[in-house]
C-alpha cells in the first residue's frame, strides 16, 4: 500500500523544477551513470558528482503561493553511513524571476565516505517570510521540493555480496582466489544477482579485505587485482548479454543499471556495440583496453 506525504504548505507543480540525473566520475575514469554500487571502491577513490536542476523560478511562486519578495535557494547535501559524515556540497540562491539552470559540481573524496553515499537535491526557503499567507511556506529551510539518491560504496552495512568458500569443496579451480558469480537477468534487483567467492584456501585475499579500511603496501595491490577483474567481468558480461543495449532502461538497484553504469563510467566515449565488435573481433585488444579504463595498478605505480 502506497502512503502519500502530507506537507503542511503549498508545494510547486510536477515540472516545475526538473533534475536530471546524477553522473559520477571516478579517479582516471570517465563519466557515466550513478550507478546503485560502485564496484572495487576504496578509501583511495575520489567521486566527481554532476547533474543539472532546471527551476521555473515564476511557476514555482505561483504554485506554492510564494510573495514576489521570497528569495528560494537550491541546496545539496552529501551524507555517508560510513564516515558519519554530513557535508552541504552547494548552495545557490536563485533570482527572483525567470527560469534558469543550476550546475551542481562537487567532489566526495574517498577518506570521507564509505557505506551508503547519499546525495538529497532541495529547493528551499532561503529567508522567512514574516507575514505569509495562509498555507505557504514561512520558515528558513523550508523545502519546497526536493528528491534523494543513494550509491552503495565499501562499508560493513553495503559491501558488495562476497563470500568465503572452500572452491575444491564447491567443484570451483582449487587454486583460484576468487570467483564472481553474476546472474543474466538484468531486471533482478544488483545486490541479489551477483556475488564475489573468495576461495578459503586463499587466506592472503580474505586478509586484504578484512583490512580494507587500514590496507598495507600488498593489500592495495590485491585490492586493486579485485577491482580490476571484477570490472572486467561485469563489462563482459554486459557485452555478452545482447538483451542490454546502450539505449537500455534499468531501474535503479537492477543488475541491467549497474552493469550499464560500469560500461558507460569506463567507456564514455565508446558504445556498448562498438565494444561488443571489439571483443569478439580482437579479445586481446578488449582486455588490453578494460586494464587501461580501470588503471590497473596506477595508484600504486
Amino acid at each position: 500500500m502506497s502512503v502519500r506525504q502530507i506537507h503542511p504548505y503549498r508545494r510547486p507543480r510536477d515540472g516545475d523544477v526538473h533534475a536530471d540525473d546524477w553522473t559520477v566520475r571516478l579517479d582516471g575514469g570517465g563519466r557515466g551513470p550513478l550507478p546503485p554500487y560502485v564496484p572495487g571502491w576504496d578509501y583511495q577513490f575520489d567521486l566527481r558528482l554532476e547533474r543539472e536542476v532546471r527551476v521555473d523560478v515564476d511557476a514555482v511562486r505561483d504554485s506554492a503561493g510564494l510573495p514576489a519578495d521570497a528569495r528560494l535557494a537550491l541546496a545539496v547535501v552529501w551524507s555517508s553511513s560510513g564516515s558519519g559524515l554530513r557535508v552541504r556540497a552547494e548552495h545557490v540562491v536563485l533570482p527572483a524571476h525567470g527560469s534558469l539552470t543550476v550546475p551542481v559540481a562537487f567532489t566526495v573524496r574517498g577518506r570521507d565516505s564509505g557505506g551508503v553515499l547519499t546525495l538529497d537535491t532541495q529547493l528551499v526557503l532561503a529567508a522567512r517570510i514574516p507575514d505569509a499567507p495562509p498555507l505557504t511556506a514561512r520558515r528558513a529551510g523550508s523545502v519546497l521540493w526536493g528528491d534523494e539518491a543513494r550509491v552503495r560504496l565499501q562499508g560493513d552495512d553495503s559491501q558488495f555480496p562476497m563470500t568465503v568458500v572452500d572452491f575444491e569443496a564447491q567443484g570451483y579451480p582449487a587454486d583460484a582466489p576468487w570467483f564472481l558469480s553474476v546472474g543474466p537477468d538484468p531486471t533482478a534487483a544488483a545486490m541479489g544477482a551477483m556475488v564475489l567467492l573468495v576461495n578459503s584456501r586463499v587466506p592472503v585475499v580474505i586478509e586484504a579485505m578484512q583490512r580494507a579500511g587500514q590496507p598495507s603496501v600488498s593489500d592495495r595491490l590485491i585490492h586493486a587485482a579485485v577491482q580490476a577483474d571484477v570490472v572486467r567481468l561485469l563489462i563482459e558480461h554486459a557485452v555478452r548479454n545482447p538483451e542490454i543495449q546502450d539505449d537500455s532502461r534499468y531501474e535503479p538497484d537492477t543488475l541491467g543499471h549497474l552493469l550499464l553504469g560500469v560500461v558507460h563510467t569506463r567507456f564514455p566515449e565508446s558504445s556498448l556495440h562498438g565494444l561488443r565488435r571489439l571483443h569478439e573481433n580482437d579479445p586481446s585488444l578488449f582486455s588490453a583496453r578494460v586494464q587501461g579504463a580501470v588503471g590497473l595498478f596506477a595508484k600504486e605505480s
